[in-house]
């Protein structure tokens, strides 16, 4: 009788504990834009950024009122352009990188006061980007005439590694929360394989809608 006593409280304290960690999660998805650029530090090209959309979903588990652990997979397309002049001659090398990231991020829920209105937040952490494609392309336009090739991108490595610092703001609904945030996603090192400082450095904005 004992047994079956210890037994039953055991699954009771299971159920409540699934249950409270059930209530602390939430999911949905999100979708936006990247400004992607790329920063050369050591070479005298200068990139410029690339309008690409980004788009992905997320878990969240709170850990109270204030703090939150965030994690998100994303497709978030990277690159940049960059536009190089030589008498009539004008090249421009456009770099195409398809990237899956892992981001997982740390939030802070600014306290407002205001029972079930706006949410402001903070975030920041780390993330681990996978190369899944890229392309290189040249136009390059002289005399009057522009000839394009095509190239599969070589040169970069195959992971990015780097940290998203950002701030958003979260709009509750009846059973939902709607979201909007900014972040700056940037490259701890080289991205490059040749032996240059080249890093990404991605600008975005993204809507989400999360789930309990």
């Amino acid at each position: 009788m004992l047994k079956k006593t210890g037994l039953i409280v055991v699954a009771v304290l299971a159920a409540a504990s699934l249950a409270t960690a059930s209530s602390r999660l939430s999911f949905g998805v999100k979708a936006g834009l990247n400004a992607a650029n790329m920063v050369s530090p050591d070479s005298d090209l200068v990139w410029s950024a690339r309008w690409l959309p980004a788009f992905g979903a997320f878990v969240a588990y709170s850990l109270g009122d204030s703090w939150a652990l965030q994690a998100e997979l994303l497709y978030a397309p990277k690159g940049a352009q960059a536009t190089e002049t030589d008498g009539t001659t004008t090249i421009t090398s456009t770099v195409s990188a398809k990237y899956i990231d892992i981001p997982v991020l740390v939030k802070y829920l600014i306290p407002t006061g205001a029972a079930g209105g706006l949410r402001p937040c903070l975030f920041a952490g780390p993330y681990l980007g996978f190369k899944t494609a890229g392309t290189l392309t040249t136009e390059t336009a002289a005399g009057g005439e522009t000839e394009t090739s095509e190239d599969t991108l070589t040169g970069l490595k195959g992971t990015d590694i780097g940290f998203v610092l950002g701030a958003g703001v979260g709009l509750p609904l009846a059973k939902a929360e709607l979201s909007f945030d900014l972040r700056l996603t940037s490259s701890l090192g080289t991205i490059s394989t040749i032996g240059d400082t080249t890093r990404n450095k991605v600008w975005t904005f993204l809507v989400g809608i999360a789930f309990n």
